[in-house]
């Protein structure tokens, strides 16, 4: 009898045992921890302070000329900024200085801090070109254009050389691809804006969340003194996470 009941009992014991365990909550075994939030605001009040936060500033110009991305009110002729909360001019720009050639290629690139990017991560900013009075009194822009682009390979700095884009594969906005050139006398709505201009992009194609950075293109080709490009302007910059 006493062989007989001890297995009895060992089983006895052991289903509320195995009942116990497979209660358990072990998803978090498997599920991927949430994403920290990731968003917010650069207003771009002194280029330094900016710099402070992981902002870096890369010109490839050919040939490379003088000008870096710069604070707004630095060279003149600048204008007021879109929104500052301070005594500054509160805005980051560059010029057609980017290139020393009277009509070589600028190719000035800003870089945010790195990020983790999810699909549907927003990307808002705001912009306009910078006028420049002409023989005929005019004032144009000069045909400006300006790219947003991604790196969601990694979390580092490789542009390439030239028209390449280096890690900054993903491209998600393209401003005045063409050239276009606007006027006081002959407007284009299709150049780029002469007035701050919001402006979004949305992070996509990405199979899992990365750690990347985004970055803003200043690019005009037969640019310089005596080509294309005037200057442009960028302000209030938000990056928005999509809820986890």
């Amino acid at each position: 009898m006493r062989k007989q009941l001890l297995p009895k009992l060992l089983l006895w014991v052991g289903i509320p045992a195995l009942l116990i365990t497979s209660c358990v909550d072990d998803r978090y075994l498997t599920e991927a921890s949430p994403i920290p939030d990731q968003s917010f605001v650069e207003e771009f009040d002194t280029v330094s302070m900016a710099a402070g936060r992981g902002w870096r500033f890369v010109n490839k110009s050919n040939p490379k000329g003088t000008n870096i991305w710069q604070q707004g009110g630095e060279v003149a002729p600048w204008f007021a900024p879109f929104s500052s909360n301070g005594s500054y001019a509160g805005f980051i720009g560059a010029d057609y200085t980017s290139t020393s050639a009277a009509a070589g290629l600028i190719n000035n690139w800003l870089i945010s801090p790195p990020v983790t990017m999810q699909n549907g991560d927003k990307i808002v900013f705001y912009t306009r070109a910078l006028h420049y009075d002409d023989r005929a009194g005019d004032s144009t822009d000069y045909g400006n254009r300006l790219q947003l682009r991604a790196n969601t390979t990694n979390d580092g700095l490789n542009i390439g050389e030239g028209l390449e884009s280096g890690d900054f594969t993903s491209a998600l906005l393209d401003i005045n691809p063409s050239y276009e050139m606007s006027s006081v006398v002959a407007p284009v709505p299709t150049a780029y804006p002469t007035n701050w201009t919001r402006f979004e992009a949305t992070i996509y194609g990405l199979s899992k969340p990365v750690r990347g950075r985004f970055a803003f293109r200043y690019l005009v080709e037969g640019a310089g003194f005596n080509g294309l490009g005037s200057g442009i302007a960028i302000d209030q910059v938000t990056y928005t996470s999509v809820r986890n």
